[in-house]
């Protein structure tokens, strides 16, 4: 099978080389990379490229230059664009354009691994598209996406499966069970079931089941009529009858005690509910959701939750990952809650700088989606510039935790050698990073010999190594310049 021909344009020496590097591994690919348009329009006059991946924003000519080279000539590459300066807006305008996709840096390497393999298996398909169509289509989609507060954002491969399943299964009465951390958006998937299924038209009602004590759960739950206890002045409807028709969600579920997991074992077999203080059972036709934070299988075999009850509302398992497992959906979801906190505390449309989007990509987010939408939310407060800096990013309470995350990847001292599976999972900024403190180390510290091994200037480097702040984090201690600074 003959390889596939890719022309990497990007003039930035080190990004350069840590993309080839990771392309290369590829036995199907074939990779030629310059640094400049002019020199692509050279290459491309001489190869027959599948696929040109270009920077954006380069000196002597932006990526949407070589864009429209190629439009206008007679071979037809599938073009990627790559820039740290894109939104959401501009990868629809550049697809508008021509382009087939458009990443946002910093990315991870399976994501770019992952939108060549499908430029790959699209780009004789694509050719025949009418790029307009395309473009209301992803123009449409998206801003259905920001309109609907119901949406669950993501662009996670992983994410997008689940969404799949979600819709087979919508239009079934089965109960589902939805477990995952707190703050993954479990409500939100149970509203997009509820959305996704024939009961769309009729209520969807929620109860946090960890919210209330026995007594008065059972009477939200159940409802009561006028005096079966001491306070019940009228009589209540409760959230089962009032789903009835629609969808319920019982939300952290694994904190309903023993006594009370009875009780509604008994409504979900009977598919009926007796009022607090009646003794007329009321017949119901509902779907039922149940959610956790916990391992409900681990905690019922604890002793913490009844094996019959497990077993009746895990009929359809879903599993939500935790936003760390998402990959770049923390930059996607970053981006989205600056647009929405922006406009709702009126300022001027701001985004994250480079060392904050690294940040963001390594941090563990414990509170998941939550914690990140109030870290965004208190970003836009604090935040004095066009740019989020680290520093805005999190209260008191989590900077910490947040400073402990390196400015660069990996352990104190030289790196270690990368091995190809390794390098998948890190981002490019992470591989730009190593390379450049590699080969530092290797020039004992010198930046003009450093500088002239990755065939960047003295002042680039320097740049770059106050952005990644190793010199403020100890990492080095690099000796005097052998040669005077130039530019």
């Amino acid at each position: 099978m003959n390889p596939n021909n890719i022309l990497l344009v990007e003039d930035d020496v080190s990004l350069r080389f840590a993309i080839e590097s990771f392309l290369v591994q590829q036995s199907d690919l074939n990779i030629k990379s310059v640094g400049d348009v002019e020199a692509a329009k050279r290459e491309l006059e001489k190869t027959d490229f599948d696929i040109v991946l270009s920077d954006v924003k380069m000196p002597g000519g932006s990526g949407y230059d070589l864009l429209e080279h190629i439009k206008l000539g007679t071979k037809k590459p599938l073009v990627v664009l790559m820039t740290a300066y894109g939104t959401i807006e501009q990868a629809v305008t550049a697809m508008k354009s021509g382009a087939y996709d458009f990443i946002v840096k910093p990315f991870q390497l399976t994501t770019l691994e992952r939108v060549l393999r499908g430029a790959l298996q699209d780009k004789d398909s694509f050719r025949e598209q009418q790029v307009e169509k395309k473009f209301t289509k992803e123009e449409e989609a998206y801003d259905k996406l920001k309109r609907s507060n119901n949406a669950f954002i993501t662009r996670s491969p992983k994410m997008e499966d689940l969404l799949q399943n979600i819709k087979k299964i919508a239009a079934s009465k089965a109960t589902v069970l939805i477990q995952g951390e707190s703050g993954t958006g479990k409500e939100v998937l149970a509203n997009l079931i509820h959305e996704h299924s024939p009961r769309r038209g009729k209520s969807f009602i929620a109860i946090n089941c960890a919210a209330l004590p026995d007594n008065l759960l059972e009477s939200e739950l159940f409802g009561h009529e006028k005096g079966s206890f001491t306070g019940a002045i009228q009589r209540q409807i409760g959230k089962f009858e009032l789903s009835d028709g629609g969808t319920i969600l019982l939300d952290e579920i694994s904190e309903m005690s023993l006594n009370m997991q009875t009780k509604l074992l008994r409504v979900l077999q009977e598919c009926e509910v007796y009022r607090v203080g009646g003794n007329k059972p009321i017949p119901l036709n509902l779907r039922v959701v149940a959610s956790t934070n916990r391992d409900l299988y681990r905690y019922m075999k604890e002793g913490n939750f009844r094996e019959d009850l497990y077993y009746r509302i895990n009929v359809i398992p879903i599993h939500v990952p935790a936003l760390r497992e998402r990959g770049d959906d923390m930059i996607t979801l970053s981006d989205y809650f600056l647009d929405e906190f922006s406009r709702i505390h009126g300022r001027k449309r701001i985004k994250l700088d480079e060392l904050a989007r690294y940040k963001i990509l390594n941090y563990p987010w414990h509170g998941n989606v939550r914690e990140l939408r109030n870290s965004m939310e208190r970003a836009v407060l604090v935040g004095n510039f066009d740019q989020i800096v680290n520093e805005d990013l999190v209260g008191k309470s989590t900077v910490a935790e947040v400073a402990a995350v390196p400015d660069r990847p990996g352990e104190t001292g030289a790196p270690k050698t990368e091995s190809a599976g390794e390098a998948l999972d890190l981002t490019l900024d992470e591989v730009e990073k190593r390379v450049i403190f590699e080969t530092l180390r290797r020039c004992k510290g010198n930046r003009t010999k450093t500088a002239a091994k990755l065939g960047i200037s003295l002042r680039t480097l320097r740049n770059k190594l106050k952005a990644f702040r190793l010199e403020e984090e100890g990492i080095m201690n690099p000796a005097e310049d052998s040669a005077p600074e130039s530019t």
